[in-house]
């Protein structure tokens, strides 16, 4: 079963791009929302993390801040 990925994200966020990279790499199919520019993302993300720091990833409801590919990799595939 295909899990919910979302990650809210900046253009110009090294971590944001590395964790795309790593989403395309893996096949993993993600709803990308810019916080930079989209007003409501950047308050859904505020209230899902309480932090204005990007990435914020949420896999199937899991909340991680920043790119925490061990942790991510686990969710999604049930590895480290």
């Amino acid at each position: 079963m295909a899990k919910h990925v979302k990650i809210y994200s900046t253009p110009t966020c090294p971590q944001c791009q590395a964790a795309k990279r790593y989403f395309k790499s893996k096949g993993v199919e993600y709803q990308e929302l810019d916080v930079a520019s989209d007003a409501r993302a950047r308050v859904e993300m505020m209230g899902i993390a309480q932090t204005r720091s990007v990435p914020v990833i949420v896999v199937d409801g899991q909340v991680f801040v920043g790119f925490d590919r061990a942790g991510i990799e686990k969710s999604l595939f049930g590895q480290s």
